[in-house]
């Protein structure tokens, strides 16, 4: 491409050289014929046009030479300006297929704009590993990724660094839906088309393998944050319910020092009736005995 655009450039140049060159070479035609049927021997005033005429003709090769580089040199600067003009406007959506911080088989949608500029129309189309367009009904795992209304009938706009997440399925779930087929042998594309604010269009490619969820294992039970926020949801409802009165207090019983010495004293009195049971028990065995 930029061969054929620097030949397009060269046509204007050599037409304008070729036009300007023309009454040139005819002047220098006429010049040479009447020189050479009036003298054989050039005198130093034909010399001398000679020279100039030479010089004149290099000037204007030089002049030519220059104007061209000079065009270049607009041309590229005009397209790097441009180039960087589109850049800066240019959005990145990138969609991401990723396992929930929560559990391994929850699997998770995210879609996010890492450019510079909004995304428009933004489209998604789905093609197998021959590279035909998949309909609804067609995949189990594509079906759970068009009942988002997103990936069916795709996006209006999406700003600077918005993002958009969603739940898609659970593995646990989409094997009893797969018909007994292999579920690692699931291969889709994803086609993400979209434009920019000035109705350029690109377009990127997402493949989904599932192949390389296969062997993929889980330590550690999820997310450390999540078990801690569970945690934290129980003892807020243990909190609740010890807070259920309508004062919304706390119903707390206190142990003091009078209540320790008033438990002595009843421990001690309780001590004492048993000692005195225990004697009134042997006096009553050993009258029995004597009589």
């Amino acid at each position: 491409m930029p061969k054929r655009k620097n030949e397009k450039s060269l046509i204007p140049l050599l037409a304008v050289v070729g036009i300007l060159a023309a009454p040139l070479i005819f002047i220098l035609g006429i010049v040479a014929g009447s020189q050479i049927q009036l003298a054989n021997i050039l005198t130093a005033d034909s010399l001398s046009s000679w020279i100039s005429a030479v010089a004149t003709v290099a000037i204007a090769v030089l002049t030519f030479v220059l104007a061209k580089e000079t065009w270049y040199l607009r041309e590229a600067q005009i397209e790097q300006v441009n180039e960087l003009r589109v850049q800066s406007i240019r959005p990145n959506v990138a969609v991401k297929f990723f396992s929930s911080k929560i559990s391994f088989n929850l699997m998770m949608l995210e879609i996010s704009n890492l450019g510079k500029g909004i995304a428009r129309n933004v489209r998604f189309r789905f093609y197998d590993r021959n590279d035909n367009e998949m309909e609804v009904s067609e995949n189990a795992i594509v079906d759970e990724f068009l009942k988002l209304h997103v990936m069916s009938k795709g996006l209006h706009s999406l700003g600077i660094n918005q993002k958009f997440e969603s739940f898609l399925f659970s593995f646990l779930e989409v094997k009893g839906k797969a018909d007994g087929e292999d579920i690692f042998s699931t291969y889709f594309k994803i086609l993400t088309s979209y434009e920019d604010v000035e109705g350029n269009s690109y377009s990127d490619e997402l493949i989904i393998d599932f192949k390389e969820f296969e062997g993929v294992t889980e330590i550690g039970g999820g997310d450390p944050l999540h078990k801690i926020s569970g945690d934290i949801k129980k003892l807020r409802e243990q909190v609740e319910r010890m807070t259920r009165s309508p004062s919304k207090r706390l119903h707390v019983n206190t142990y003091s020092s009078e209540d320790r010495e008033l438990e002595k004293e009843e421990h001690k009195k309780w001590l004492e009736e048993m000692k005195a049971k225990r004697e009134q028990a042997t006096a009553n065995k050993k009258s029995q005995a004597d009589s």
